[in-house]
């Protein structure tokens, strides 16, 4: 599917620029952003953060949108408006760049190129037609998996297989590979697990799991021996041995991400609050709904480290690891939706894809 275009983004000594270069003002004026117009809308009081301890019960106000958020030593280093027709709901890092897939019924691969003022530029190289639009992204062992709003996933090989794995009926929102095995939940509120056979290069779905499942699926993670799956009414924990869900995890609210951290599972609800659960699926830690209210993704930066978390009104807050601490939200996109976030893992780079098809590429430098 063609080749070349790393997606290696060097160190942070060539990075640097993006948190010192006066190039990356505020478009709204003024310089650092502690001095002007803020993340989080803070002139004349929009703002609502830190001195409510970054929590509210409501959405928070859209501010003016920034490009760099000093105290957090954020910069943004490029911007490709439309760079899908539709919604950029998810994206993949692979050796050969990233990868981002859309509602435009397209999935597309990025160079990053860097220009001579530091800063690091996004180039098209290729785009893949799929059969309907994209709403999950998983990349492994040679292959890229696409789910798809009908409920099939569309997978693509190294050496130019192109399969239909069909058996959801509704699209395929989470997919992940364990120990060789493709699971994959969907919106039809089922898990399926697949097996590749190389005499036939084919995908079998093994076993399917709907009992007792958290309504429509929007994630899934491993954690030991447990599979934690979240839905629409919450966190169910299936034993992978036994494939039993084994437990319900409170509050039955809507989970919109989940993320992996050093052996726990961090879940975000659609209202803006976030809980962190142990492999087993004990509660450890808790908070009220973020400031920047609703919530779509989740994130985590290699750099601090940080969870990010995307909102729907085009915000993304910042939190502190390990002790799980707010540190501030900032406004990224104008109003549109944090649709997805991904962090390379390496330098402090993340990117942003957004509801109006719009992809950011931005980094924590320090």
């Amino acid at each position: 599917r063609g080749g070349g275009g790393g997606g290696h983004y060097g160190h942070d000594d060539r990075l640097s620029h993006v948190a010192k270069s006066d190039n990356l003002k505020n478009k709204h004026g003024g310089g650092a952003m502690g001095r002007g117009p803020g993340a989080k809308g803070r002139g004349r009081g929009k703002g609502k953060g830190k001195g409510k301890g970054g929590f509210d019960d409501d959405d928070g106000p859209v501010g003016p949108v920034v490009q760099r958020v000093d105290e957090e030593a954020l910069g943004r280093h490029c911007e490709v408006h439309k760079a899908h027709g539709a919604a950029v709901t998810c994206m993949a890092m692979t050796p050969q760049g990233i990868y981002t897939g859309s509602a435009d019924k397209s999935l597309k691969r990025w160079k990053p190129n860097k220009e001579a003022d530091g800063r690091f530029s996004l180039h098209p190289e290729l785009t893949v037609p799929l059969t309907d639009s994209c709403h999950s992204l998983l990349s492994n062992g040679g292959w890229m998996f696409c789910g798809l709003w009908s409920g099939n996933i569309q997978a693509f090989s190294q050496d130019g297989v192109d399969l239909q794995l069909k058996g959801h009926t509704r699209r395929v929102t989470s997919m992940l590979i364990h120990q060789s095995v493709l699971i994959s939940g969907g919106a039809d509120r089922e898990v399926r697990l697949w097996q590749h056979d190389p005499g036939t290069k084919t995908f079998n779905c093994t076993h399917t799991l709907s009992d007792s499942m958290p309504g429509p699926i929007s994630k899934l993670i491993v954690l030991g021996v447990n599979l934690f799956i979240g839905g629409m009414n919450g966190v169910a924990v299936v034993n992978l041995e036994s494939l039993v869900v084994s437990k319900i995890l409170p509050p039955t609210k809507a989970v919109v991400d989940m993320l992996e951290f050093q052996g726990h599972v961090i879940v975000a609800y659609s209202e803006g609050s976030l809980r962190i659960f142990d492999a087993e699926g004990t509660l450890k830690t808790e908070t009220k709904p973020l400031a920047a209210g609703s919530m779509l993704s989740l994130a985590g930066l290699d750099s601090g480290p940080r969870v990010l978390c995307g909102h729907t009104r085009g915000q993304v807050s910042t939190i502190a690891l390990p002790n799980f601490e707010f540190r501030t939200h900032f406004q990224a996109l104008n109003g549109f939706k944090v649709e997805s976030i991904l962090c390379a893992g390496h330098d402090g780079i993340f990117l942003i894809g957004s509801s109006d098809g719009t992809v950011q590429l931005w980094q924590r430098v320090g």
